[in-house]
């Protein structure tokens, strides 16, 4: 018999839950503020990419960041007024740094993504939007030697984990691609893995076809919750509350104000990436491409070019500093030499980050009918599917097709 299961927060994860409970027969609540689809979701490079099992961070990046963040191009900046916020989060990112955590992350997000397009085939199929899985590979760039073998820790790590790598130098990279810097002296590619053309679009007909299944959609805040003996009676939301048998967290950024309060306060901090939307562009390349000094994606999209990318560690209150677009806009170039567009459209959106770069996935240990969903960092997209059947199963009393454990909110 199906519950009424309340899912907080309409990006493609909780959308992707809400379609896994809606299949198994749940009646399914979508609480957000925002349309589905419109926060973080929309933004992202697109990349399908089971080969994302590689953490942020490695050994020996910490010699990296002094210079990335004196460089006012770098992929990475932490404005001063939130340094000191910012520091309990650093330090636990560098504790994961060490090759024993890097292999034991590894091991862990490879299970939870290597099956994404077995995941996200039929869940696209459901929505009517096929088309937008589309697997022809995407690449990493470098403009030297000396940043291609920097590079050589995550390669051996996705290899050792069964990804499919190859490696053109020279004249094979514009024999791949003419639309390519003829300065790139290695292009990476990853044959096996993919992208979607329209993020939004993927979004909003899951969106349509949970409707059409008789999925409500509350625009409002989730404020708290009414336990009772232990489980979540009520979602308090700003104009009342909303009965459910279960709920969901799957609030992005914003998750951490509410897993809290049932019993997960987990150290979720917000990465900020900025994209830049290119109207006609002139040329695209045929495949993504990432710059593997710039550390931004260069993605072709059905409305045009979008360079997505870098870092900003400023917390969700602060302005949009689009100076960090205009990097990406300036940097483009560099990997597409004769590119000139139309409109140029900006935008930053909040990545949800733990320092060990995995998300949390799992049930309260104090509130036995609240699941948690939150916190993928660079591999929201790339998650959402396996994560939804995750929490399918965990809502059914099933035990997942993967060990769970390492993403437990319990693990800080």
């Amino acid at each position: 018999m199906g519950q009424r299961v309340a899912v907080i927060g309409s990006g493609v994860v909780g959308l992707s839950c809400a379609s896994h409970l809606q299949m198994e027969g749940h009646a399914v609540t979508i609480i957000d503020p925002r349309p589905p689809g419109e926060y973080c979701s929309f933004g992202n490079a697109g990349c399908f990419s089971a080969a994302s099992c590689v953490p942020l961070g490695l050994p020996g990046s910490w010699r990296k960041v002094p210079g990335w963040l004196m460089d006012p191009m770098g992929p990475l900046s932490i404005p001063p007024r939130y340094a000191l916020r910012i520091a309990p989060w650093l330090w636990r990112f560098q504790k994961a740094t060490s090759l024993s955590q890097v292999n034991r992350i590894a091991d862990a997000l490879h299970a939870l993504l290597t099956r994404t397009f077995d995941k996200w085939r039929p869940l696209a199929a459901w929505a009517g939007v096929p088309d937008l899985i589309v697997q022809n590979g995407f690449a990493y760039a470098y403009e030297t030697a000396e940043a291609f073998e920097a590079d050589a820790l995550m390669r051996r790590i996705r290899s050792e984990h069964g990804v499919k790598i190859e490696v053109l130098t020279g004249p094979e990279i514009l024999e791949f691609d003419a639309a390519l810097s003829p300065r790139l002296t290695h292009l990476v590619l990853f044959p096996e893995q993919g992208h979607c053309p329209n993020p939004l679009r993927l979004s909003r007909a899951l969106a349509e076809r949970l409707r059409g299944g008789g999925a409500q959609f509350v625009r409002g805040q989730a404020r708290g919750f009414e336990v009772v003996s232990g489980r979540m009676q009520r979602i308090v939301i700003e104009n009342g509350t909303i009965e459910a048998d279960a709920v969901v967290i799957a609030a992005g950024a914003h998750s951490n104000a509410l897993s809290s309060q049932l019993g997960a306060a987990v150290p979720l901090e917000t990465e900020r990436g900025y994209h830049v939307m290119l109207a006609s562009p002139s040329v695209v390349p045929r495949i993504p491409v990432m710059s593997g000094e710039g550390k931004y994606f260069a993605t072709p999209m059905e409305e045009g070019l979008r360079i997505a990318g870098t870092v900003e560690l400023a917390g969700l209150e602060a302005p949009p500093n689009y100076a960090r677009a205009d990097m990406l806009l300036a940097g483009a170039p560099r990997l597409l030499p004769g590119l000139h567009h139309g409109r140029v459209d900006r935008w930053m959106g909040h990545r949800p980050s733990l320092p060990d770069s995995m998300p949390v996935i799992g049930r309260s240990s104090r509130v036995p009918n609240a699941f948690f969903a939150f916190g993928h960092g660079h591999v929201g997209l790339t998650g959402a599917a396996p994560t939804g059947e995750l929490v399918a199963d965990l809502v059914a009393g099933r035990s997942p097709h993967i060990d769970i454990a390492p993403f437990s909110a319990d693990r800080f």
